[in-house]
């Protein structure tokens, strides 16, 4: 798989940064694969909040081990990214960083390690931050509904 394989839809007539769907894209590629640990965790800023579902991390080291349980379980997963719903607010007054913020959604398809298949939707608030020249996550939630079986409802 290839970050092509990553392909999502922005709104018509909106400018977004290619640097965004740069980050998106990868992301989700570097997500789907168990063995880029390492390489997710650098996706996040050292002091960022991550909320996958009920659990929740702060920080790289809480990130870190977020990312090794969600794989406790699962063999395979596959990421289709949806659309994505860019947005550029004003910064409070006592920040002065660039910040990117976007809603997305997909779906997902899962396969256990016992074999079990599941899918399901998800959606994300993201909000990323500029961090020595490159982006990376200072926030970054997901709402997620799984269902059992090998098609999603």
């Amino acid at each position: 798989m290839g970050m092509m394989d990553y392909v999502v839809t922005y709104p018509a007539g909106i400018v977004v940064d290619e640097r965004v769907k740069k980050f998106i894209s990868s992301f989700y590629e570097v997500s789907d694969d168990p063995s880029r640990n390492g390489e997710w965790v650098n996706y996040f800023t050292p002091d960022a909040s991550l909320v996958m579902g009920d659990k929740k991390a702060r920080g790289i080291r809480d990130i870190r081990t977020l990312r090794e349980s969600m794989w406790e379980k699962i063999k395979s997963r596959r990421h289709k990214l949806d659309k994505v719903f860019p947005a550029a607010f004003a910064l409070p007054e006592h920040e002065s960083e660039r910040q990117f913020e976007y809603m997305i959604y997909g779906s997902v398809d899962l396969e256990l390690k016992g074999g079990e298949k599941m899918a399901g939707q998800w959606a994300g608030r993201a909000v990323l931050r500029d961090d020595e020249g490159r982006l990376k996550y200072a926030f970054y939630q997901v709402y997620i509904h799984t269902y059992v079986g090998t098609a999603t409802p």
